[in-house]
């Protein structure tokens, strides 16, 4: 299944690095793989025939779609702001979320998702990453209270999404990943596991799941469920990530127990 994000490349989107673990995903939201492919959507046709026009070409069509009324409006005005969001998304890599070109990337996809939504309120998508950039927003410098409206804000956009869409994985999870960051891990847990319910097979929830165990230290479940990820997930991003993990707990959990060994 084709992902919807912003990223140019089909891969997760690392929030924030921990001392141990590759963090929880962006929120993004921002990706899905899957084991097995399945029907491609409409949105996933238009994204797979931009995709494969020459890049000019391809930023010509959407400006020149995203101004005409028709079905592939909201389309294109979606996939601007994903074109955007990477953009920013690059830069935050480098220099951080409070560089000026990853906010005025930021602010230009922001115009494009909210577009996106003004031209097809059902748009699931587009309410998941406002959702992830509006959590993005709340690593950027500011006071107390502007990074938690922008918190309320992004928890707003994911509700949306799911009241449209209650079992969607990328929204969900996100949103339990914005718990999880604010240490709300009840409620992060019942998000990861409302989508397992659905879907037993989500390696996105299982990665995050891991993901909350490592965080309050519970390394043998965490294990557990990257190794469920990696089933569900063997030859995409987040496989390959819960791979690293899992090694990277066994070397704690050897290197503790080697510790212990040792004649006090």
């Amino acid at each position: 299944m084709r992902a919807h994000h912003p990223s140019a490349k089909d891969g997760i989107i690392v929030r924030r690095a921990t001392p141990l673990l590759i963090t929880g995903l962006a929120t993004l939201l921002l990706l899905v793989s899957c084991s097995e492919e399945l029907p491609q959507s409409e949105l996933d046709r238009f994204i797979s025939q931009i995709e494969a026009m020459p890049r000019e070409a391809a930023i010509d069509t959407l400006h020149q779609l995203a101004g005409q009324a028709g079905q592939d409006q909201a389309f294109a005005q979606y996939q601007l702001g994903n074109i955007h969001y990477s953009a920013a998304v690059d830069s935050a890599r480098m220099r951080g979320w409070n560089d000026e070109y990853a906010k005025a990337f930021l602010d230009s996809a922001q115009h494009w998702f909210e577009a996106a939504v003004a031209t097809d309120s059902t748009f699931v998508e587009a309410y998941v990453n406002l959702g992830a950039l509006w959590d993005d927003r709340a690593d950027m410098m500011a006071v107390r209270r502007q990074r938690e409206e922008r918190i309320a804000t992004a928890r707003e956009m994911y509700e949306r999404a799911l009241a449209l869409r209650p079992h969607d994985e990328k929204a969900r999870c996100n949103l339990g990943s914005l718990y999880k960051r604010r240490n709300d891990f009840e409620r992060a847990m019942q998000e990861y596991m409302t989508v397992l319910e659905h879907d037993p097979r989500s390696a996105l929830a299982h990665y995050n799941l891991a993901i909350l165990f490592a965080t309050q230290k519970i390394y043998r479940e965490a294990i557990t469920e990257f190794e469920l990820a990696v089933k569900y997930d063997p030859e995409g991003d987040i496989g390959e990530r819960s791979r690293e993990n899992i090694e990277i707990i066994r070397d704690l959990l050897e290197s503790q127990e080697a510790e212990a060994r040792k004649p006090s």
